[in-house]
């Protein structure tokens, strides 16, 4: 995960407007938009991420727990990404 410095030299690199800029820090300043829920027919959990130092939530073993193993373990160039966001 960026630290703050990070953030700003990544915003100004991609010359990202001030409205960009702003919703990227909400996003990572927020709690997820909602809880993952445990319906009929998925599995929901928790990731300990080690790429972003706090835990990710999942609700599909096929398709969003699949999506983490990638962006933690084979994207090298992802440099963060975060559950349930806005």
């Amino acid at each position: 995960m960026l630290d703050d410095q990070q953030l700003r030299d990544w915003c100004k690199r991609l010359d990202l407007s001030e409205k960009a800029q702003i919703m990227v820090q909400q996003i990572r300043s927020s709690e997820p938009a909602r809880r993952v829920q445990g319906r009929r027919g998925n599995v929901r959990g928790c990731f300990p991420s080690h790429k972003m130092g706090h835990t990710i939530q999942y609700e599909s073993l096929t398709n969003e727990l699949s999506a983490i193993y990638l962006m933690e373990y084979h994207e090298a160039d992802l440099l963060e990404y975060w559950d349930q966001p806005m």
